[in-house]
């Protein structure tokens, strides 16, 4: 079935009021070998130097064992120490007694937001991949490197030379830093945009509960990549057993857990979603009505204290340079304030990444005050940048089935990301309201502009962090040298095939993964080298945690 013909098929079952929708997408069979990726060929980032404790997790053709990764690497083991402290120090505050209900709800997401015990195997929680000392992004350098930040999820793959061995997300963990701000998803008529939701594509519409933040809290937890619970009731047990249960019970109710349980609930849970025995069931675990109603109610209270917790200080608490700068209590450095005058003026940023002043660009004028004084630097719409395609992702190998006979991308690298357009065109099911489907054409290969609060926050100096949907630009010069000169230094190459004379991210760019509905705003903005530094040094204003 042709795009065009999906967004019909759409159209039709909106006018007929049906709410089932039929198979949209033509996926070749999960036991066919898609196109294989081509040999990567790396750039170590300048000063990034590969850990000795990595050095045997890598492979030949520059690929990681990413077991060996999630064993041995620094960052891997810093990232789960600090969960396990985070967690620890919630369940001091939930015992206390002493939490009022704003800060009781908070501590109930922090405690579920750390919980390795909530994915199919106990071994990931929601902070592996949104690592606080990263600004809630990916913090595995090195993932940054040879994955473009994508992160292994709960289930290894022990096929005999398998590549990947462990099922993996196809990109790079979004920060959620102020993703509770983002209102649910919405189409404005008059600008023929999509405002709101949360993940890079929206998928995460807010619409049963209101909250995009709530509804994105409950994806990970069942997506086959990441924690990989077979059925969303099996959160629900395992929090059931936790040791903070009591404290879910003190938030949402006594009564919350009376679930009758099947015997065989252990064995369900432990089973990962996308199982071959599961028949593909959502909810293989075999509840009464009143049972499932009850578990469903749960559920939706977990995702819900998640984004309480998002929301809280902890997490978006507009304490940046920029914000003590606004409140008249800090003062910008030459640097940082010429970076700022770019930022709104020349370098184009905030007519996306929304400052709260008027932009200078094409003439506008700008009276000095703040419209905002809790600017969320993002207009929470979409874009498609022209961003190349990251040939380093893993996921793009994970095209035959592991031990469970699940199999992750069949296409391989004939899979195109694009972005919204999944989103729309029934790759995750159909989307809840069916007359966005019409709107396919115009927002494929679209990502969600992310809030660049917090984009500068890395755990450490020399730290590589990986930015945008895949990951391909790894720090935040290349990202503002990518703005400033894509239309400047085009090839019609994939990533790797640059030509002789040419240096990859500096004096050429491959071309777009998905060339459809490319931002013109961007590409060729002039900027000379030293200002590209200047809005990064403006960028790392946005940090939270400052002390004035």
């Amino acid at each position: 079935m042709s795009r065009m013909k999906c967004s019909e098929t759409f159209s039709l079952l909106s006018i007929a009021g049906l709410t089932a929708l039929a198979i949209l997408m033509a996926v070749p069979d999960a036991s066919a070998q898609g196109t294989a990726p081509p040999p990567l060929n790396i750039q170590l980032p300048q000063g990034f130097q590969i850990p000795p404790a990595d050095q045997p997790c890598i492979l030949p053709g520059e690929r990681l064992n990413l077991q060996c990764i999630i064993a041995n690497d620094p960052d891997a083991k810093r990232v789960r120490a600090e969960e396990a402290a985070l967690e620890a120090q919630a369940l001091v505050a939930a015992k206390s007694g002493k939490l009022d209900p704003y800060h009781q709800v908070e501590t109930l997401g922090k405690l579920e937001i750390f919980d390795p015990n909530l994915s199919v195997n106990r071994n990931i929680a929601c902070s592996y991949c949104h690592d606080p000392a990263a600004g809630y992004g990916n913090g595995i350098s090195i993932l940054s490197v040879f994955t473009g930040g994508s992160n292994p999820g709960s289930v290894p793959i022990t096929v005999h030379g398998a590549y990947p061995n462990n099922r993996i997300a196809k990109r790079n963990p979004q920060s959620y830093v102020y993703a509770s701000y983002f209102p649910p998803l919405h189409y404005n008529q008059s600008q023929a945009d999509f405002y709101g939701g949360n993940f890079w594509d929206g998928r995460a519409t807010g619409y049963k509960l209101q909250n995009s933040a709530a509804e994105q809290a409950q994806d990970p937890p069942s997506d086959p990549e990441e924690m990989a619970n077979p059925d969303p009731a099996c959160v629900v047990w395992k929090i059931s057993t936790s040791k903070y249960r009591f404290f879910f019970e003190v938030v949402f109710g006594t009564g919350s857990f009376q679930i009758t349980w099947p015997s065989n609930v252990e064995t369900v849970c432990s089973t990962p979603k996308g199982a071959a025995v599961l028949g593909g069931n959502a909810t293989p675990l075999q509840l009464s009505s009143s049972d499932r109603t009850l578990a469903n109610k749960d559920f939706d209270e977990f995702g819900q204290s998640v984004a309480a917790y998002e929301s809280s200080d902890s997490v978006s608490p507009f304490t940046s340079k920029f914000d003590y700068f606004l409140a008249g209590k800090a003062t910008l450095t030459a640097q940082e304030q010429n970076g700022y005058d770019l930022f709104r003026g020349k370098g184009s940023c905030n007519t996306c990444h929304l400052d709260g002043r008027a932009s200078t660009q094409l003439g506008g004028g700008d009276t000095g005050q703040a419209a905002s004084l809790q600017p969320l630097f993002t207009d929470t719409t979409y874009n498609n940048l022209g961003l190349p395609k990251n040939v380093e992702l893993p996921w793009y190998s994970e095209d035959t089935p592991d031990q469970w006979g699940f199999t992750g991308n069949p296409l391989g690298f004939g899979f195109t990301d694009e972005g919204m357009g999944l989103f729309l065109d029934g790759y995750y099911g159909a989307p809840p309201n069916l007359s966005w489907g019409t709107l396919l054409p115009q927002f494929e290969g679209k990502f969600q502009t992310s809030t660049v609060r917090n984009s500068a926050m890395l755990p450490y100096p020399g730290f590589v962090k990986a930015y945008m949907h895949n990951g391909y630009l790894t720090s935040l010069k290349e990202v503002v040298h990518f703005y400033n000169t894509r239309d400047v230094y085009p090839f019609p190459v994939l990533s790797g095939n640059c030509p002789s004379g040419t240096i990859e991210k500096v004096t050429c760019w491959p071309m777009p993964e998905d060339p459809n509905n490319e931002n013109t705003t961007i590409g060729k903005l002039g900027l000379t080298p030293e200002e590209e530094d200047d809005i990064v040094a403006y960028l790392n204003t946005l940090v939270d945690g400052f002390k004035p």
